[in-house]
């Protein structure tokens, strides 16, 4: 059985919401675990993806409907020396003009569009070539309009039951 943990919580320095989401996967680049986060005073998205193995890297579609979304690539920042597992990163910097938005270091999406947003972080294999997991949250349909995002089966919103409260989910 895949245990999740989702974990909504207001952060100092003016973060909006850190989210987390824990699962146990069983093969090479499976999501083990996803955090995100948006800075309001810094004007900045923070997104951490750890996986049960070494990967080629991973991908972040955010969406606000299906002509308005951008693709991010994340790299590695720490993969275990024994391929046990991978860390991927990737940090947006806001910016105010939509044409300054640019692949893996600027977002034309600020902190306030969350709740707006569409998401969906993919993993891929080590060759970088075929998706090995993947998962959606935030609004739902959107992602599915867009010709160029992957086809993605898990989300928050299906395979996570939330708690009383909200903050909390378990697979």
């Amino acid at each position: 059985m895949i245990l999740a943990l989702l974990s909504l919580a207001c952060a100092p320095k003016g973060q909006q919401e850190v989210s987390t989401l824990e699962t146990r996967g069983s093969q090479g680049s499976e999501i083990l675990e996803l955090s995100y986060a948006c800075d309001v005073e810094d004007e900045s998205w923070s997104f951490r993806v750890l996986t049960s193995g070494w990967s080629g890297g991973m991908r972040l579609w955010m969406a606000l409907d299906p002509a308005t979304w951008e693709r991010h690539t994340g790299t590695s920042i720490g993969a275990a020396a024994d391929g046990s597992e991978d860390e991927l990163a990737i940090d947006l910097d806001v910016v105010a003009d939509w044409r300054d938005a640019s692949d893996g270091s600027r977002t034309r999406f600020r902190c306030q569009d969350e709740e707006a947003l569409a998401f969906q972080i993919s993993t891929y294999d080590r060759a970088g070539e075929q998706q090995v997991d993947c998962l959606r949250f935030g609004v739902e349909g959107v992602l599915e309009q867009i010709e160029s995002v992957s086809e993605c089966e898990a989300s928050v919103e299906e395979d996570l039951d939330l708690e009383d409260g909200g903050g909390r989910a378990v697979r």
